[in-house]
């Protein structure tokens, strides 16, 4: 394992690609060849059949997911490649969004169709965004909430809690937002996330179909499926028990490539990338989540091993809600059959982040296409599949954009602000240097004195203290004479922190991309499919120009 350093753009418009754009194709060709002669055992069904089947069942669930919300599903060629790729359903800022548009104009490229993963077995890290403001003639942005916080709980079961705040969103960020952003998106988007209220669908699956149709208006059409959904298939079973039947392997191959990774990264948090798969006596925990939807808080799944069967437990629970007929040299045709089963007893067993891009990569996609931050985790996870599955995992694209907002910029840098602190520094310690000709009789006085105090000689301790403590005293008696252009120089220091933080605001890549105004946000994507349908780059600078 090698470290690898990936950097988001810093300039507006700019785009990150690894591999880039024009080879995308390419990859998806050899992760076709790759996938072909692959052939895995997962306890009884070979991994070409559970790829078949994998893909059937999510395409199907995906086409169902959406006619049932009222969307119209994209015309899928059984052959195709299938390019994926997922992210929260949440408000993200236009560096996650792009990917959407790129795993659409690489599939069409290709003759397939791309698969956006809802990930609604996270949990939220907030219930509002990033708003900018103007006022007082400064620019600084501050949170506007679109629901009422009430703690954590995966997507999959968080409702609306305050449905007044929430439908007035749309209307408070235009106020906020003071005629900043002319045309902002989210004038487009909130009347569409109001329009599902009426379903009963929780909050992340309303801002989830909204967006959709936002890019169904703009010629994009991606399959969409809920994680949720995913993980109740049998294909997703088959996998699941293959991990389960193969824990204490999978656990030991986990922990050893996550220690191998923090050491190339010089990581000493005992939490990141990852934690640690931890045993607790007989039980082992497994890479999954599980909880009980009257109880939405995600909870590690443990696992007790027996000969022929093993236990599940949802961590903090005394009792196991689910016996597996399950062991590493057992077929699983049994154990689907019950895993099958545990919707109907509302427990929720769900994938976390390295066995969902396991399953997609290996299982389900021929391209994943992951942001900066899921590449990172995937690095950790390519060691981790090619050491328990045996197989070099097929390779993935990383993408991400930057784009800024279009806010004012005031003319300064850092440089200037550092220049102004140097001046000041001089001016407190070394005000003889800043003294304007002529001097009067003190003044001479002072300087005279404070030569020859710096040039007579200390070598005790007590005589540099001493020492110190004139040149001091000498300085602060030279402060009136500076105190003028003292004053100034702060005074133009606060005007240039304002300025660089108004700078920093519009300098932003994290603003939620219903804040962009809506016309380029379509020209940034669509020069992405251009790019990608044209195998370059140049189309995404032609539409930022435009």
């Amino acid at each position: 394992m090698k470290a690898h350093r990936l950097r988001a753009p810093s300039t507006d418009g700019a785009l990150l690609a690894t591999p880039p754009l024009d080879e995308a194709g390419s990859q998806v060709d050899a992760n076709v060849r790759r996938l072909a002669t692959w052939d895995h055992d997962f306890q009884g069904r070979r991994s070409s059949w559970l790829r078949d089947l994998v893909r059937l069942e999510v395409a199907d669930e995906a086409r169902r997911f959406l006619l049932t919300n009222g969307v119209e599903p994209p015309e899928t060629a059984a052959s195709g490649p299938l390019v994926v790729t997922g992210h929260q359903p949440e408000l993200f800022h236009p560096g996650v969004w792009v990917k959407n548009f790129a795993a659409s104009a690489i599939a069409a490229r290709q003759g397939g169709v791309g698969l956006n993963l809802i990930v609604d077995d996270d949990i939220p890290k907030s219930s509002s965004i990033r708003v900018p403001h103007a006022e007082g003639g400064r620019i600084s942005a501050h949170r506007l909430e679109f629901d009422r916080w009430e703690g954590e709980a995966p997507y999959e079961d968080l409702p609306v809690h305050d449905e007044a705040v929430f439908a007035s969103f749309g209307a408070r960020v235009v106020e906020r937002l003071g005629g900043l952003v002319a045309d902002p998106l989210i004038e487009d988007l909130w009347p569409r996330v109001a329009a599902r209220r009426e379903g009963g669908l929780p909050l992340g699956l309303r801002l989830a179909l909204a967006r959709r149709d936002v890019e169904a208006s703009w010629g994009v059409s991606n399959l969409e499926i809920p994680i949720s959904r995913l993980c109740q298939t049998e294909g997703f079973a088959w996998f699941a028990c293959h991990l389960l039947a193969h824990l204490p392997r999978y656990q030991e191959v986990y922990n050893d490539a996550l220690r191998e990774y923090r050491a190339v990264y010089g990581i000493r948090s005992k939490n990141h990338p990852v934690s640690a798969l931890q045993q607790q006596g007989e039980w082992l925990e497994a890479p999954f989540w599980v909880w009980r939807a009257a109880r939405p808080r995600r909870r590690p799944l443990l696992v007790r091993q027996g000969r022929t069967k093993m236990d599940l437990r949802i961590a903090g629970e005394d009792e196991p809600f689910l016996q597996l007929p399950l062991s590493a040299d057992r077929e699983a045709c049994c154990a689907v059959e019950r895993f099958r089963e545990l919707p109907e007893g509302q427990i929720r067993l769900r994938t976390r982040a390295l066995t969902t891009t396991m399953f997609s990569r290996c299982l389900l996609g021929d391209l994943f296409i992951h942001g900066i931050g899921g590449a990172k985790y995937d690095e950790l996870g390519d060691a981790i599949t090619s050491r328990f599955l045996g197989f070099e995992p097929p390779g993935f694209l990383t993408l991400s954009m930057t784009a800024w907002l279009g806010l004012a910029e005031h003319s300064t840098s850092p440089a200037a602000l550092a220049a102004i602190d140097r001046t000041i520094r001089s001016l407190i310690y070394n005000p003889d240097r800043h003294l304007s000709e002529p001097w009067n009789e003190d003044q001479r006085s002072l300087v005279q004195l404070k030569r020859a105090v710096i040039e007579r000689e200390a070598v005790a301790h007590p005589q540099r203290i001493a020492r110190f403590r004139e040149i001091r005293e000498i300085n602060e008696a030279l402060q009136p004479a500076v105190a003028g252009r003292l004053a100034s120089l702060r005074d133009d220091r606060r005007r240039v922190v304002q300025d660089l933080e108004a700078n920093r605001v519009a300098h932003s890549r994290e603003f939620s991309f219903v804040l962009y105004p809506r016309e380029r946000m379509r020209a940034l994507m669509g020069g992405v499919e251009q790019a990608i349908r044209e195998g370059s780059s140049d189309a995404v600078e032609l539409a930022l120009g435009s």
